[in-house]
Formats: structure tokens, sequence, C-alpha cells
């Protein structure tokens, strides 16, 4: 089995939080989800600039992208 990447998915949400859309995703790679969590709260604040009442960010494996190792350049 392969190791897989996670990425950022930045998401602008109405203010009862109940209908988001995806705004971008971060080209930023990690390692595991609770790395890209707890780089979600630095992340979220340099994207306060976007136009939506709540911004959310959703950690999530990148389907497109299995590498043979997770430890190559570009992944935290």
């Amino acid at each position: 089995m392969h190791p897989v990447l996670i990425v950022m998915a930045v998401l602008g949400c109405a203010d009862d939080s109940a209908q988001c859309q995806l705004v971008q995703r971060l080209p930023t790679t990690y390692a595991s989800v609770t790395a890209c969590n707890k780089a979600a709260e630095t992340e979220l604040g340099r994207l306060s600039h976007l136009d939506y009442p709540t911004i959310m960010a959703q950690c999530q494996v990148d389907r497109g992208a299995v590498v043979a190792d997770a430890s190559q350049p570009g992944t935290r």
C-alpha cells in the first residue's frame, strides 16, 4: 500500500454554515490529517480576506496524488 497525501480544501460558507462551497485547495500537502488540522488555523488566518461569513478548512486525502514516498519534498 502506498502512502497518500493530504490536502486542505478551503470552504466559504453562509452564516449558518449549512451551504458551503469550495473556494480553493491549497497547494501544500501534508503527510497526515493531524498535520493538516494543526496547520488549518494558520492557513485560515491568511485567508481572512475572503468574502464569506464563515471560512472553514477541510483536510482530505488527495485522490489524484498517491506517492511512493510520503517524505518527498513538499510534504509537511
